[in-house]
């Protein structure tokens, strides 16, 4: 009898294991094919809220050409309703997209042959749809008749995109500028350019790599510049933020700062003498602000840079945008710190990123997402959708826009912008004179700021001209010029 019960107790720890182990295999198959579902679920939905639009805007989708046989493309307008891209026919009845400015709105705008860029790529099923009444789609379709497709109706002005173009000149380069309160794009111009009326006919001479201008590059949101001074207030904001007291700083200039092996120095070695933190920001004192840079605590300065947007992805409406870079830690030599402060060393920026940071600052602290699509409209009138002004949020605080306020003001008073002819706008900037090359009597001209007119309309603009010279001599110009066709109406 003992033996008996012995032998059905084990029984029954064999048959307990037994069904653990069952129990636990069907468990662990059971989380498996729940992570393998909830992986999938993730996958989808990064799909339709991230690659979703990268697939069906690619500009090689062949559903396009389905679209194309019932829709005709719909047109592209500027703010104020200039048509600058458009659908005509030839001689022969044949489609033809046609663009009324050529090279003046071919980076924003961009171009169909070839693939598609711009706005004709991103907005393309939007152009190739058609919302008019379905009583006319019927007929058009039993008549053989095309529906016209809606059309785009973006923030662009057209009188300050032409002064933003005739500005750069033949300089390469780009301007960029957005109304800070909103977040709409008013201009948007690079050079080198090209005339998307002939993109098929020299397309291979476009190409050319042999050339190296990177015509197709809107420099705008894709450039990759040393920021030069304009990085000052990056600089600036990092100091506050380290816990400096702006008051209490205090530096003599001689002209050169010297660190380890290396010497900066100020533009044509100018001594500015004793300065308090106002005035070397408004002189674009060098020296000063490479002896600030060196006494930031670099967790400090790199946390600072992270925070507007340095080294991420800019937050934006607008396709395709380039990240600003930025990196200094423990082990970077004070040299680089130094040059780094001044907006050279490996930091470099896109026009678009300095941009939406002097947004910022005219608009208190608040960031708006930059956008340039402001709607669309059937070829009935009705409104089909409407883009509605995004805040990103707070991208410094408002005692910080106050302060850079009012140093960028000082700048164009009594500092390096003052001889520039603003009219009567108010006006806050920063210029900047970037080296890029080994030759130190080369440099790019910047110039980022804004200005507001007696009612409070403003505008911001980050302007770049490539191996132009001093950002005081030729990019805040540029600038002014734009100012002047944007509130001069």
């Amino acid at each position: 009898m003992i033996y008996g019960f012995q032998r059905k107790a084990e029984e029954d720890m064999t048959n307990n294991h037994n069904k653990k182990s069952i129990r636990k295999e069907i468990y662990v198959t059971a989380v498996i094919f729940g992570l393998l579902f909830v992986g999938m679920i993730a996958y989808f939905v990064r799909f339709l809220v991230v690659d979703a639009n990268n697939f069906i805007y690619n500009s090689y989708n062949s559903r396009f050409s389905v679209f194309a046989d019932d829709v005709e493309r719909g047109s592209i307008y500027t703010a104020d309703g200039r048509a600058i891209a458009k659908t005509t026919k030839d001689e022969e009845g044949k489609e033809v997209r046609v663009y009324p400015d050529e090279r003046l709105f071919s980076h924003a705008v961009g171009y169909v042959g070839h693939g598609m860029a711009g706005l004709e790529a991103y907005y393309s099923f939007d152009l190739l749809k058609s919302h008019i009444t379905l009583s006319d789609q019927i007929n058009n379709s039993l008549t053989g008749k095309k529906s016209m497709g809606d059309s785009l109706y973006t923030t662009l002005d057209y009188d300050a995109q032409k002064a933003a173009y005739d500005g750069l000149g033949m300089f390469d380069g780009a301007v960029i500028a957005i109304d800070p309160d909103t977040g709409k794009v008013i201009a948007m111009v690079s050079k080198p350019d090209y005339n998307p009326n002939t993109i098929d006919k020299y397309w291979d001479d476009i190409n050319d790599s042999e050339k190296g201008d990177s015509a197709l590059l809107n420099r705008a949101t894709n450039g990759s510049y040393p920021p030069g001074s304009t990085f000052k207030i990056v600089t600036t904001l990092a100091y506050l933020r380290d816990g400096y007291n702006p008051s209490d700083f205090s530096y003599k200039c001689n002209g050169k700062f010297d660190v380890d092996d290396y010497t900066i120095h100020c533009s044509s070695n100018k001594s500015h003498g004793q300065e308090d933190l106002l005035q070397a920001f408004s002189n674009s004192c060098n020296s000063a602000y490479a002896a600030m840079g060196v006494e930031i605590d670099r967790g400090k300065f790199q946390s600072t840079a992270e925070a507007l947007l340095f080294n991420d992805t800019l937050p934006t409406m607008i396709n395709g945008t380039k990240a600003s870079k930025f990196s200094i830690n423990s082990d970077t030599k004070e040299s680089i710190v130094a040059q780094t402060a001044i907006g050279q060393g490996k930091t470099t920026v896109s026009p678009l990123h300095m941009c939406m940071l002097v947004s910022a600052i005219a608009n208190n602290g608040q960031l708006m997402e930059p956008y340039i699509v402001d709607r669309i409209i059937s070829d009935d009138g009705e409104v089909v959708s409407e883009t509605e002004p995004v805040s990103y949020g707070p991208l410094i605080t408002s005692r910080e826009a106050d302060l850079l306020n009012e140093y960028m003001e000082a700048v164009v008073t009594d500092g390096t912008a003052e001889k520039v002819d603003f009219g009567d706008l108010k006006v806050y900037g920063k210029t900047g004179t970037a080296e890029y090359t080994e030759n130190k009597k080369i440099t790019h001209s910047w110039f980022v700021g804004y200005a507001k007119d007696e009612n409070g309309k403003k505008l911001a603009i980050a302007v770049i001209m490539e191996g132009a010279g001093y950002g005081s001599k030729y990019a805040a110009p540029l600038a002014a010029s734009v100012f002047d066709a944007y509130f001069g109406k």
